[in-house]
């Protein structure tokens, strides 16, 4: 280990000093994740946030601690090559399987094989999506009450009750766009069945969802519903022990057919392979501060240099390839646990001058912890499986 990394243990160390000491133990958990309690400086995950930010690096030493060898304090560590495939708080551990890593793309490229589907004029496909245009400022923040009216929220069964843990959006009247991984992903607990699929969502502590209009008077969402899922279809691709997590890709057809209200709207599907206007990420998933978010939230993210981001994955042993794009990398700025399966999105311009919000990526994965400066999260992106999309829709 280099002498400056060295130094910055030592300093690190004596920051966490007068923690008060915990019975050191061979298994542990850091922000929700299993780890192994070892001295702070054998932690890679440590020095991976070192090199990102010292302030990041005391933090998680901080909530890790996990007891002394002696004087040598100890921290929960997780494996710095963690990739967080974001279902609530599950992750996964790059491991030895090589399957997908040696995947190769259609022989079509994806511009070819979208211009062969006519969206505009699919009876499957609702011509009125993606309108809710108004400019509101996104950086982190709570949604209005309006807001994304396409967001779902993806409801599991499990021993002792239901729980909600990926997002998705509605594409049509019957289908949710989401990510495989959420359907058959490695992570999901083995007992848990997703069995139904919530729309109009806001804020998931109360029965009906309201916000102040003014200082006498509030305006109130239509409850939210629950709709059954009658079918769930991962892409054929994908493969759950991969190392990559290429094809992160479903689709979740409803056991009825949705209302279009207000607060319940579909998003569009791409019609172009653009990306150059400004990307915003939304779901319930972690915060700073709780495991989940009880209100829909979104945030604004750069499209991450693709290079840069090949790289970065490359040395944590994922090498990404196609149907796969990055964004974000800023420091506290991420998609997290809990968002997996919802939209990365756009606002596409017509030709007529107007605009409408489209899904142009799914949540895929991304480091642990989320947020790491230089470390974007992984997407799937939406314009090369539009074919794949139109091809699983019945009436």
């Amino acid at each position: 280990m280099p002498t400056s990394a060295l130094m910055s243990f030592k300093l690190l160390a004596l920051l966490i000093v007068s923690i008060n000491a915990q019975n050191s133990r061979t298994e542990c958990r850091a922000d929700g994740q299993v780890g192994t309690c070892i001295s702070a400086r054998e932690c890679s995950t440590v020095a991976t946030i070192l090199q990102q930010s010292r302030e990041q690096a005391i933090a998680y030493l901080r909530r890790n601690h996990c007891g002394f060898d002696g004087m040598t304090p100890q921290v929960c560590c997780i494996s710095s090559t963690n990739i967080n495939t974001r279902p609530s708080g599950t992750v996964t551990n790059p491991g030895s399987s090589q399957q997908g890593l040696n995947r190769q793309p259609p022989t079509s490229s994806s511009n070819e094989d979208t211009q062969q589907v006519d969206l505009a004029n699919n009876p499957l496909l609702p011509s009125d999506c993606g309108r809710d245009l108004s400019q509101r400022i996104v950086g982190g923040e709570r949604t209005e009450l309006d807001e994304f009216p396409w967001m779902a929220l993806l409801e599991y069964q499990k021993p002792n009750g239901r729980t909600t843990a990926c997002g998705g959006v509605l594409i049509n009247k019957r289908y949710i766009l989401t990510a495989a991984h959420c359907i058959k992903g490695k992570d999901l607990p083995p007992n848990w069945r997703l069995i139904s699929v919530r729309l109009g969502e806001y804020n998931t502590d109360t029965e009906r969802d309201c916000i102040q209009d003014s200082e006498d008077s509030e305006v109130c969402a239509d409850d939210p519903i629950t709709v059954g899922v009658e079918e769930q279809i991962a892409h054929e691709e994908y493969r759950p022990q991969s190392r990559d997590q290429r094809y992160d890709i479903a689709l979740l057809r409803l056991s009825r057919n949705v209302a279009f209200t207000t607060f319940i709207k579909p998003i569009c599907l791409p019609s172009n392979s653009s990306m150059e206007g400004r990307l915003v990420v939304a779901g319930w998933g972690k915060t700073e501060s709780r495991s989940v978010s009880n209100v829909k939230l979104k945030l604004a993210l750069p499209l991450a240099d693709k290079d840069q981001c090949d790289q970065t994955y490359s040395n944590a042993g994922v090498r990404l390839g196609y149907g796969q794009v990055c964004a974000g990398g800023q420091r506290g700025k991420d998609s997290c646990r809990g968002d997996s399966g919802g939209p990365l999105m756009t606002v596409e311009r017509l030709a007529d001058g107007t605009g409408r919000w489209a899904a142009v990526g799914v949540v895929s994965f991304g480091p642990s912890p989320c947020g790491m400066q230089g470390w974007p999260g992984v997407y799937t992106r939406v314009i090369d499986f539009v074919p794949w999309i139109v091809s699983k829709l019945r009436p």
